[in-house]
């Protein structure tokens, strides 16, 4: 059943809105005519954002709400303000972290802290986001993935962990908003361009680095509009790019051969 919402919408809130794929989301929606909110934590880097998509679309309806997602008392606060101003019609839980590095390095405190970001990030937006979207019977949620959620990589074992369960998340809240007339969508973006891809780049073991460089990086502006093209159509699950797409739609039933084809390509880097 499509969404019961207009496109583009009215309203939509961000979470990540400050840089990356989550502030090209919001430049394409303001383009659009989109009132946003955007939430992240670094205020300066918040307000900056907003700034920005006002000079590139000028009668841009742009709030900017300081708030660290991992705080659901926070996060609900932010939504209901945004809500009182003008009724949410897409919520995009685009907050993240990612921190790379072998099992046996990485301590449970970088588990942890990723799962908190990651995952409860974006429960702690969706939870009172999703509910006055159901009542009105008619709303999209966009929650952003990653092509590691789709397959473990050698030097993920904190970061795809937390992508994995919110597949299962979208998964579940899908069929229970699906009668509502809500649309839950979760995007699988490959590797691209942001800040936190360059910062964390400096910190890949070189299996990781090897396995990545496998496929091309792509521009934050290009994963946004496929994102927000699948959130319009109300797509379950929306792959960007042909490596994300052979994840989800041919890794299953060729599973072997893809994990050795990736345990060859870790050896050899692992060995240079």
């Amino acid at each position: 059943m499509p969404p019961r919402a207009p496109w583009p919408p009215r309203h939509a809130v961000i979470s990540g809105g400050s840089s990356g794929i989550g502030l090209a989301m919001a430049q394409a929606l303001a383009g659009e005519g989109t009132r946003l909110t955007l939430l992240a934590r670094d205020p300066q880097r918040l307000e900056a954002a907003a700034a920005a998509i006002r000079a590139a679309a000028p009668g841009a309806e742009v709030a900017a709400r300081p708030c660290d997602m991992r705080d659901a008392h926070a996060a609900a606060q932010a939504v209901a303000e945004a809500e009182e101003r003008t009724p949410l019609d897409l919520v995009v839980a685009c907050a993240g972290a990612v921190r790379a590095g072998s099992f046996a390095e990485l301590p449970p405190e970088t588990h942890r802290e990723l799962m908190e970001t990651n995952y409860f990030g974006a429960l702690n937006l969706l939870r009172p986001t999703l509910a006055p979207m159901r009542a009105r019977g008619a709303g999209r949620a966009l929650i952003v993935g990653s092509a590691a959620g789709l397959a473990g990589f050698w030097g993920y074992s904190a970061y795809a962990p937390t992508k994995f369960a919110l597949r299962g998340l979208a998964e579940a809240l899908r069929a229970e908003c699906a009668p509502d007339g809500v649309s839950v969508s979760i995007g699988h973006p490959p590797d691209t361009e942001t800040p936190q891809l360059a910062a964390e780049r400096a910190e890949r073991p070189p299996q990781l680095a090897a396995i990545a460089g496998t496929a091309p990086a792509w521009e934050a502006q290009a994963v946004a509009a496929a994102l927000l093209r699948g959130a319009r159509r109300g797509r379950a699950d929306v792959p960007v790019g042909t490596a994300a797409w052979a994840l989800m739609r041919l890794a299953p039933a060729v599973r072997p051969a893809v994990d050795a084809w990736f345990a060859r390509v870790a050896a050899r880097a692992g060995r240079g």
